[in-house]
């Protein structure tokens, strides 16, 4: 078994929020190297897919780097890339037999721009908890899953591999559970995960549709520029965002705040989780307004139903003082420098009201899904 060795000439990410891609890096090809250099080397961590050449892209980073620690765990591993790794994805399921099992798996879902940064930053705080905010792996993975669920077979096994991969023990812990927060389209990938980790604790947070609009016209200024082109091809971001076609001739595509598509993002996921509950997988979802009121009681209830020690609560509550996308693009800092133009509350609750008469179930703004923490049935 051997591995590539691709060393970085440059680096290329732009915008900071796209999906990851080797494409992110100039690189030359370098010399071969035994494959369990992966496993033994704790500085090594899966980045992305080559799914041009069918292998899997690791990143090396300093020793010194927890990428556990800052706001995305994706945009860490590529600001302190040191060098690639590649290996063919035919030996990943050789790879995952060197390495410990998972004891514990959770996975953390949201509609995003609901705190579920805060959540992952939440978890890391427990002693036995390796929390990973946005490996974005995953994303790439949701595209490659056919419509008609016919590659679901392969997808649940490249799944199982790169969740294994991750949670592979780091310099900084050892621990024996792992909480990975999801970007928010990755929900698509829910009924897979269940099934390749049938003993996983899930979360699904979420937070009324006005405020996910505001929030996301204030962090995804680059968005506007990429609506053109996610209407010439529907089909591609349909892998990503199912309502789209059903929703593709009510959505204004020239909208520079993309009231629309953000709106129809967070309707998407809403319906993707409620598809999920049909199916019998068990989630506990969680309001970001509940979340950030009242801190204690959520993340007491969290800690209880993920089998971790409730002493630690009062400790992990402390990161609720702080901004948990501080250091990125979306920090406070960031996402207030962008509202030079005034939100008009009337108009983007006007759109978002038309939107939702469109659903059969989801028909408020504030809808509130079964199972959520502390809301009766």
């Amino acid at each position: 078994m051997s591995a590539k060795v691709l060393h970085i000439q440059a680096k290329n990410r732009t915008p900071a929020n796209t999906v990851v891609k080797l494409e992110d890096f100039d690189y030359q090809e370098g010399e071969i190297i035994d494959l369990l250099t992966i496993v033994k080397n704790p500085n090594i961590s899966l980045y992305c897919l080559d799914l041009e050449n069918q292998r899997a892209i690791f990143v090396e980073t300093p020793i010194d780097i927890d990428l556990y620690q800052p706001a995305f765990y994706y945009l860490a591993q590529y600001e302190h890339a040191q060098k690639l790794i590649a290996v063919p994805l035919e030996e990943l399921s050789q790879l995952v037999k060197n390495i410990e099992p998972i004891e514990q798996l959770i996975v953390i879902y949201s509609v995003g721009r609901c705190g579920s940064t805060l959540l992952s930053k939440v978890f890391n705080q427990a002693d036995t908890v390796l929390s990973l905010s946005e490996p974005d792996i995953f994303s790439q993975i949701v595209g490659l899953r056919n419509p008609d669920r016919s590659n679901d077979e392969e997808i649940a096994g490249l799944l199982k591999a790169c969740i294994y991969l991750l949670a592979k023990p780091t310099p900084q812990k050892k621990s024996s559970c792992c909480a990975i927060k999801l970007r928010s389209f990755a929900i698509e990938l829910g009924d897979l995960i269940y099934q390749a980790f049938p003993d996983a604790k899930s979360i699904f947070l979420y937070r009324n549709a006005e405020d996910v609009v505001k929030s996301s016209i204030r962090s995804f200024v680059f968005l506007s520029e990429l609506l053109p082109t996610i209407k010439e091809n529907i089909d591609l971001y349909s892998r990503f965002i199912p309502l789209l076609k059903d929703y593709a001739d009510d959505i204004d595509f020239e909208d520079s705040r993309a009231i629309d598509l953000y709106t129809t993002v967070w309707l998407s996921v809403m319906q993707s989780y409620l598809s999920l509950h049909q199916q019998g997988i068990t989630t506990c979802a969680v309001r970001y307004e509940d979340l950030v009121t009242q801190p204690q009681h959520i993340v007491s209830s969290l800690f209880q139903k993920c089998g971790l020690p409730i002493a630690e609560v009062a400790n992990a509550c402390k990161v609720f003082e702080s901004d948990s996308q501080g250091g990125s693009n979306l920090s406070r800092e960031n996402t207030r420098k962008n509202q030079a133009e005034q939100l008009d509350t009337l108009e983007i609750r006007g759109k978002i009201d038309n939107l939702l008469k469109k659903h059969p179930e989801i028909k408020t703004s504030g809808f509130i899904v079964p199972d959520t923490l502390g809301c009766a049935s």
